[in-house]
């Protein structure tokens, strides 16, 4: 059986397990690092010490997109990607733009507001333009279709995760502006691989609330790539330098030789 390291709230970690339960693969799991399960067990499966993780029969693999290629290439049915290459391209590209830009938007202001319970104006309404630019984009890409692809795909499961986590931190889609993509999220969240998700991402948030638990530390913070670009580009490299100064900000493990 699959063995899948996630942690519940990642984005990353959704996609990969909505791609599961679509696909109806039975996986065993492990909650490798919300809140009160951190662990780093999962070293020699993913030496950057990030979710998900997955192994299959000895194979370790990691990065969510890895992983559900492989996954499409394993258990082919149902399909997730387009079997056209031009529209597997846009797939592909809808994909990246979530796991890229969406989440680097949302970030810095999760850690701030959610984790801390901490205003920065600044920065909330560089990430509200930003994710408001990046809606317009997903509206545009949605044409006249139900789907990003036509049919329901990896890009639709991409993008859910993020559109949710957005509207918890309160960057709503407006239904004036958006649409298409309103009806899109209706739509996607009513699917019962994204339902099923989504009743373990609020149950375990409940119980997280009931416990005074907190869903992450907001005062060690992993960053990378395009979490970190999004910092400096848009000014706020001093608050960066703060938190690293702080002891707040770390960076994933390096690869082992």
């Amino acid at each position: 059986m699959l063995i899948l390291f996630d942690d519940v709230f990642s984005p990353y970690a959704r996609k990969v397990r909505i791609a599961l339960y679509e696909k109806d693969v039975p996986f065993e799991r492990v909650r490798a690092l919300h809140g009160d399960c951190n662990r780093t067990d999962f070293l020699d499966v993913n030496p950057r010490a990030e979710v998900p993780a997955l192994i299959d029969d000895g194979l370790s693999l990691y990065d969510s997109t890895v992983i559900c290629e492989y996954l499409e290439e394993r258990h082919p049915n149902p399909p997730l990607y387009p079997l056209d290459a031009r529209v597997r391209a846009k797939c592909r590209l809808v994909e990246d733009l979530a796991d890229t830009q969406l989440d680097a938007a949302m970030y810095a202001v999760a850690i701030v507001e959610m984790g801390r319970a901490q205003r920065h104006a600044a920065m909330h309404d560089a990430a509200a333009r930003d994710i408001t630019r990046l809606y317009d984009q997903l509206e545009a890409q949605l044409g006249a279709g139900d789907f990003f692809c036509g049919t329901y795909s990896l890009a639709d499961i991409a993008v859910v995760p993020h559109v949710m986590a957005a509207s918890f931190l309160g960057f709503t889609l407006d239904s004036t502006r958006h649409p298409r993509l309103c009806s899109w999220f209706e739509r996607v969240q009513a699917r019962p691989a994204v339902t099923r998700d989504n009743v373990d991402v609020i149950e375990t948030l409940q119980r997280l609330q009931t416990e005074r638990k907190p869903a992450f530390d907001p005062y060690r913070v992993q960053w990378r790539s395009d979490r970190l670009e999004w910092v400096i580009k848009n000014g706020f490299l001093d608050w960066f330098r703060d938190e690293m100064d702080a002891g707040r900000a770390f960076f994933p493990l390096a690869v082992r030789s």
